[in-house]
């Protein structure tokens, strides 16, 4: 028989052993949730690649006069890439990303579409331009030419396509010269996948041109 003292000892054992386990639930979801998410963005990536994305209102804010227009797309490797002077993620990006655009900037096969873009949308153009300028300095990202998402139409375009969780930043694609998704990413992007996604639009083009 279970005498009174024994079976308090008991009882304080199972409450000292609770808080033990409480991490380790904890752990366990945050790892199934991370694997729920990571086959969502997995499925929605391989279903959007391939697709061809047109008719985007992409304006020119800093260094160029001249818009993203399926003309100037046509033909060539592009890289666009959604990104705020706001977002944490995306201030850790830049740099290497500006540094990859820089080693493409003589490339005529590649077009770089760097969109800078605003946390509110009552912020006005000139102030958007502003705060761009300011913060492509410190990257040293001068000279670089910088666009734009007028009433955000070509995100709004890209939010139908990106079902699972709606627009991120920063968010990145490389489309291929037919106008194709080659690879696309919601989320900093590592640079040699980058470089990598880059140089097999290249080719694919090549390929296409030689037919």
């Amino acid at each position: 028989m279970q005498t009174t003292d024994s079976a308090g000892l008991e009882n304080v054992q199972k409450k000292r052993s609770m808080p033990a386990i409480v991490p380790l639930l904890l752990a366990g979801l945050f790892m199934v949730t991370g694997i729920c998410v990571l086959l969502v963005i997995g499925r929605e990536k391989s279903r959007i690649i391939g697709q061809t994305i047109t008719e985007l209102d992409i304006q020119p804010l800093l260094n160029t006069e001249s818009p993203i227009t399926d003309e100037t797309m046509r033909g060539k490797v592009v890289v666009l890439h959604f990104w705020g002077y706001w977002c944490p993620a995306c201030i850790k990006e830049l740099p290497e990303f500006v540094r990859i655009q820089k080693s493409y900037a003589a490339d005529p096969e590649v077009l770089f579409a760097s969109i800078s873009c605003s946390q509110r949308k009552a912020e006005t153009v000139d102030a958007l331009k502003f705060y761009t300028n300011k913060f492509m300095q410190s990257v040293d990202g001068n000279g670089l030419p910088v666009y734009y998402d007028p009433v955000e139409f070509s995100r709004t375009r890209l939010s139908q396509l990106l079902t699972a969780g709606g627009f991120s930043y920063p968010t990145t694609l490389v489309i291929g010269g037919a106008g194709e998704v080659v690879d696309l990413w919601r989320a900093e992007v590592p640079p040699s996948a980058l470089v990598k996604a880059i140089d097999k639009a290249k080719l694919a083009n090549k390929k296409l041109a030689s037919k």
